[in-house]
């Protein structure tokens, strides 16, 4: 007996102990708000407001460009996130192509990778509107005939100015089928997070519309290398082996074999932002809930170790906290993480010492639909 004891004993000795395990990053948001950009003062036309979460980038020359715009896309400029100016030079825009095959309509610059901060290159969210075009949209319904795209542009000059391919060399992914009239609601891919590079690929997040073969929720892809719009790779529920493709002229053969499986369903909602922290090994993705749903509205938080299964969805922050900071009624969405910290120039990885700001995007209901503010609050992490 005792030499039994001995000899379990020096198993359990011996035995690889499990490591602890991690806890849930938590985010808790605290101070006022800090006014970055007030459309009612710093407008440079009625059409220069925020229209999307913000992101930023810091160029070659050290200054940082904060980019949360409409489809004439502008940045805010300066030597850090407490100076920026807003000069009304235009960066970017669509050539609002009437031929939905050039995938080159309404254009949002939406997502950023740099390694130099000298060439940038960006995921552009590509609108199609039919409704504008009464040959190709007889309902002349807005969200009838709204196609969606993922593009891709790319700056030489730090930023100041992008461009994009000539088409079809422009897309990165749409679904396998060519525009139809009237499809009845919004069709395509939407609302790409921020890149976020790790271990040698570039991953980004995305909102599909169910259409066809297409499954409605939150995509995964990822790229060996973000300047090549046609290197991304989509999830496909084992691995990112969807090769997305150009439905034009005509479609694949088997469409089913150029969509992307949903991850996180039930709990990644609309999309704000995407970011890396490598002390706790996870990815933080932060989304936001419309008034009307069955959850309070608001800022939630999922995280995941590999982009595929996330964890329940926390509360960081209601839109009626947000609302009590507000100067008359209002609504607030387009959240972001940032942190101001980050070592990288795209500000994707969360620093071991951050500087954490909820970004997000104040609409007045009084002066609708243009009438916004973006505004940051300090965010505690807790890992």
């Amino acid at each position: 007996m005792l030499r039994l004891l001995a000899v379990l004993l020096a198993m359990v000795i011996a035995w690889p102990h499990a490591a602890p395990a991690r806890a849930e990053p938590r985010l808790t948001v605290g101070g006022p708000p800090t006014l970055v950009f007030d459309w009612a003062t710093q407008r440079c036309e009625d059409g220069d407001t925020p229209d999307a979460p913000p992101r930023a980038f810091r160029d070659a020359s050290g200054q940082v460009h904060l980019i949360a715009t409409h489809d004439v896309n502008r940045a805010l400029v300066g030597p850090d996130f407490a100076h920026l100016s807003h000069p009304c030079a235009v960066i970017y825009r669509g050539d609002q192509a009437d031929d939905p095959a050039r995938f080159d309509d309404r254009q949002w610059l939406t997502s950023f990778a740099t390694e130099d901060g000298r060439s940038i290159f960006a995921i552009v969210h590509n609108e199609f509107h039919g409704h504008r075009r009464p040959e190709l949209c007889p309902s002349r319904h807005y969200q009838s005939c709204w196609w969606n795209a993922l593009t891709f542009a790319r700056s030489d000059d730090g930023g100041r100015s992008f461009r994009q391919p000539a088409p079809p060399a422009n897309l990165i992914a749409t679904v396998p089928y060519a525009y139809v009239p009237d499809a009845g609601h919004p069709v395509g891919y939407f609302q790409p997070s921020n890149m976020v590079r790790k271990d040698g690929f570039t991953y980004v997040m995305f909102i599909a519309t169910e259409y066809r073969a297409q499954r409605r929720g939150t995509c995964a892809a990822r790229t060996a290398d973000p300047a090549d719009p046609a290197g991304w790779r989509g999830w496909d529920g084992t691995g990112f082996n969807v090769r997305f493709v150009d439905p034009n002229p005509r479609p694949p053969a088997d469409p089913a074999q150029h969509v992307c499986a949903p991850v996180g369903l039930g709990r990644l909602f609309e999309m704000g932002s995407l970011g890396f922290d490598p002390a706790s090994g996870r990815f933080l993705m932060v989304t936001n809930v419309r008034r009307g749903a069955s959850r309070e509205a608001g800022a939630y938080l999922s995280t995941s170790e590999d982009l595929v299964r996330w964890s329940d969805p926390v509360l960081v922050v209601g839109e009626a906290e947000l609302d009590r900071d507000a100067r008359g009624p209002a609504h607030a969405g387009f959240f972001a993480l940032i942190d101001e910290a980050s070592e990288r120039r795209d500000f994707s990885t969360i620093s071991a010492r951050p500087e954490l700001y909820l970004y997000y995007v104040e609409f007045d209901e009084r002066h609708m639909p243009l009438g916004r503010r973006l505004l940051k609050r300090r965010v505690t992490l807790a890992r």
